[in-house]
């Protein structure tokens, strides 16, 4: 009897070992599967691949959620860097293209996107599309470093309550530098 219950005990004492050391392996197999995922998704990020967002999304990997925000402002910043170049290198129509694929993303540069882009459809001969990204400068980039010259390109080519809405823009950008 007293072997029997001895017996007992350590089959118990074994098993309670067994399943604690199950779940320490298991747990440590799903937390190096977890790292071995967080490792490609930076091989993805350092590589610039464009799979790395649907990567980190796939893989709910929320913790890298701040490189995919920056991995986007990067491409966004070089599109625009890529049409400024070709504006002024007077190929407008690429300035326009590369502009489009980003003007709806939201980043710290739209005032930038919105004039180059208003911009370039004005020197390819868009007026009305050019008007309406110009134009946005005067309800939405009001201390935008390009405010001014949209405003006085805008000028160039509006007509009727949109022209009288630049001309007093601009007239009250002078007073205030009196």
């Amino acid at each position: 009897m007293k072997s029997q219950k001895l017996s007992l005990l350590l089959a118990t004492i074994f098993c309670i070992l067994f399943v604690a050391t199950y779940l320490y392996n298991a747990r440590l197999v799903s937390r190096l599967e977890r790292f071995q995922k967080v490792i490609k998704a930076y091989e993805l990020y350092v590589s610039d691949s464009k799979d790395f967002s649907k990567y980190v999304e796939d893989n709910n990997l929320e913790e890298l959620s701040y490189l995919v925000e920056k991995q986007i402002k990067s491409q966004v910043r070089t599109k625009i860097d890529a049409a400024k170049q070709a504006f002024r290198n007077g190929n407008y129509a690429d300035a326009v293209n590369l502009l489009r694929e980003i003007k709806d993303i939201e980043n710290p540069w739209l005032d930038e996107v919105y004039f180059y882009l208003g911009s370039s459809l004005y020197k390819i001969g868009e007026s009305e599309s050019a008007k309406f990204y110009l134009s946005s400068f005067l309800d939405n980039f009001k201390y935008s470093i390009y405010r001014k010259e949209a405003l006085l390109m805008l000028r160039e080519f509006s007509e009727g309550e949109l022209k009288k809405k630049v001309e007093e823009t601009l007239n009250s950008m002078e007073e205030f530098k009196k």
